[in-house]
């Protein structure tokens, strides 16, 4: 997607643009964008606190939102927006006006300019730095009718139609029995005790999983062929297959091909240990994540096993190619959508990295929950909400960037 470039000359036409630095329209929650000098250079989602929590805990969330801000390279601004179902009619002053207070005390006692700060609520929108604002809050139409609207290309003006990054396109019914009547009849075809991992090993064999994720990328996914997302989906159960092709489309064929080495090692220590793979994939991550925090090695100097993990635990700079995961955002949630609901998991975790990788945390959140509803002990869903729920982003997240909007 290329930078666009537009100027916001009122509060109101900044709201209209938070949706889409954000990528989707927030609820009940805390947005904080980001400016190096007059332009916006990302903008961070929080949860909203409940409105009756203590001070002391108020100033701990707020030290945490301020502490993740810091972390943004350059960053000298910021206008922080409340988003809220909590009507203004019904609040005395602007709601959750506690919690912002104290949020804008530790973003000013940090030294970042405080350009503005708004709250958008049910029923009106306002500045907490406006005296004149009614008490009835700003009319929602002033922000539809920003003329930023009408000048934002339509590939971004959509994104702030999105109520979620984590909605699955509708698919019909009859879509969905062909797909899973093709998804039994592969499992039927094996017959052995257990029948899913023999047909995928099998696959995995006659296919090449490097480049079937290549080739995937360039489906489209409103018009999928039934054998060859099937066949997507049975490869991506095998949690070799599910890690390899998840980086592969994130940082490329190259990248694809260095997960399928590292599955060799991972495979090794299957054959010698009798551990299944996800628990030598967390022990790894676990292990390595002590080992950098003890020593920090170059990128050189390690093995593919640290780089996997290193990529899968975000503890690196090296950017993700976005266009590459909308592409396979797209396409997996096309997949997830049609697939029986116990072969749901795999993908809907690879969707969960994925978001995260471009640092929507809380669309991560979304299909982990998912996930783990359908299998509440599938071990990649376990792995990454650990180290998801703790508020944890990639590096590369943090990283200056070019293409930020003005």
């Amino acid at each position: 997607m290329q930078p666009t470039i537009v100027k916001a000359k009122g509060p109101q036409d900044l709201l209209a643009l938070v949706p889409q630095l954000s990528g989707f329209v927030p609820e009940n929650s805390v947005i904080l964008v980001a400016f190096r000098g007059s332009r916006t250079c990302g903008a961070l989602r929080f949860n909203l606190p409940d409105p009756d929590l203590s001070e002391a805990v108020y100033k701990r969330i707020a030290t945490t939102i301020v502490g993740t801000l810091c972390r943004l390279p350059g960053v000298d601004a910021v206008v922080p927006v409340l988003y809220t179902d909590d009507r203004f009619d019904e609040s005395v002053g602007l709601p959750h006006q506690r919690f912002a207070t104290t949020l804008l005390s530790r973003i000013e006692s940090s030294g970042f300019v405080i350009t503005d700060a708004l709250c958008v609520g049910s029923d009106g929108w306002g500045s907490f730095l406006d005296p004149e604002c009614p008490g009835s809050g700003r009319p929602l139409s002033a922000i539809a009718q920003s003329p930023l609207n009408d000048v934002l290309p339509e590939e971004r003006a959509q994104l702030g139609r999105l109520l979620s990054r984590a909605d699955l396109p509708e698919v019909d019914r009859a879509s969905k029995e062909r797909f899973g009547r093709t998804y039994r009849r592969y499992l039927a075809a094996v017959h052995a005790p257990d029948a899913a991992m023999a047909l995928i090993d099998t696959l995995t064999d006659l296919l090449d999983p490097v480049e079937l994720a290549e080739l995937a990328l360039e489906w489209d996914p409103d018009d999928l062929a039934v054998d060859e997302a099937v066949a997507l989906l049975l490869l991506v159960q095998s949690p070799a297959n599910r890690d390899q092709m998840m980086l592969q489309f994130a940082f490329g064929k190259e990248q694809g091909i260095e997960s399928y080495i590292l599955n060799q090692h991972y495979a090794a220590i299957q054959r010698s240990t009798g551990q299944s793979m996800d628990d030598i994939v967390r022990d790894e991550l676990e292990q390595h994540a002590a080992d950098r925090a003890a020593d920090l090695t170059d990128r050189e100097s390690r093995s593919i096993p640290d780089l996997g993990s290193d990529l899968i635990l975000g503890m690196t700079d090296e950017r993700p190619d976005p266009e590459r995961i909308e592409r396979a955002l797209a396409l997996l949630k096309r997949v997830v959508a049609l697939a029986p609901k116990a072969a749901r998991p795999a993908p809907l975790c690879i969707l969960a990295w994925l978001s995260w990788a471009l640092g929507r945390g809380s669309v991560a959140g979304i299909f982990l929950d998912r996930a783990l509803a359908i299998d509440p002990s599938y071990g990649m869903a376990l792995l990454l909400n650990t180290v998801m729920s703790s508020g944890h982003l990639p590096e590369w997240a943090f990283a200056e960037q070019e293409g930020d909007e003005e």
